[in-house]
């Protein structure tokens, strides 16, 4: 949220520009859906989330196109595109197990892994197509090099997604805690309503977890 108030405060004190009202808007929009997302769901996500939701657009629209950075430092797109691909990636494992209420899948926890990479790569097809609206709506040129562009994306999307795949479910099998699992884990701890037989990663699967502060099973009563 304090990201959309700065993009809007940005926009009313400069001059008009057409190229810096469709980034503003841009981080604008992406900067509120998650805190959106939790008033309408009353789901909870970690703080760090919305931190680096902000900071993922900020850094991709108001640093890349605007001021350049991705002329200057060819590699920024890049790693913007493996990074979140990695995040995407545990989101999507996190959402696979919600068929299971946050037990152990019937089938091996690759297959989930396998679900969790395909997921990453939808989002980063409808990034691309987001690129492209920029480009024709507001005269931007997210999509430098056309073709090569979107393909060196593509690819960066992959080598994300597998990473994150790899990370969540060894962070699942609770042998190794490797960025950005930690996400995952903690919001699938923070609720019970779409993980309510989450106990922690396997060295934890026989503790009994506590429930957090407020949830007292309200929402899943309909109260």
């Amino acid at each position: 949220m304090p990201a959309a108030l700065f993009a809007v405060a940005a926009l009313c004190a400069v001059p008009f520009d057409t190229v810096l009202a469709g980034v503003l808007i841009g981080v604008s929009g992406c900067a509120i859906l998650l805190p959106a997302f939790e008033a309408l769901s009353g789901l909870r996500f970690p703080f760090r989330l919305h931190a680096q939701i902000a900071i993922f657009v900020a850094a991709a629209l108001l640093l890349g196109e605007w001021s350049g950075i991705y002329e200057a430092v060819p590699a920024w797109d890049l790693a913007l595109h493996l990074v979140s691909a990695a995040v995407l990636s545990v989101a999507g494992l996190g959402l696979a197990l919600t068929l299971t209420g946050g037990t152990w899948p019937a089938r091996r926890l690759w297959v989930a892994g396998v679900l969790a990479f395909g997921f990453s790569q939808m989002v980063g097809a409808l990034w691309e197509v987001l690129e492209f609206g920029l480009d024709i709506g507001f005269g931007l040129n997210t999509q430098r090099s056309g073709l090569p562009d979107t393909m060196t994306d593509v690819i960066a999307n992959a080598l994300g997604g597998v990473w994150g795949a790899v990370a969540g479910t060894l962070a699942l099998a609770g042998r190794v805690a490797v960025v950005p699992a930690g996400l995952m884990l903690d919001t699938m701890a923070a609720n019970p309503v779409l993980w309510p037989r989450w106990r922690g990663p396997s060295g934890a699967q026989g503790e009994v977890r506590r429930p957090l502060a407020g949830e007292d099973g309200a929402f899943e009563g309909g109260r």
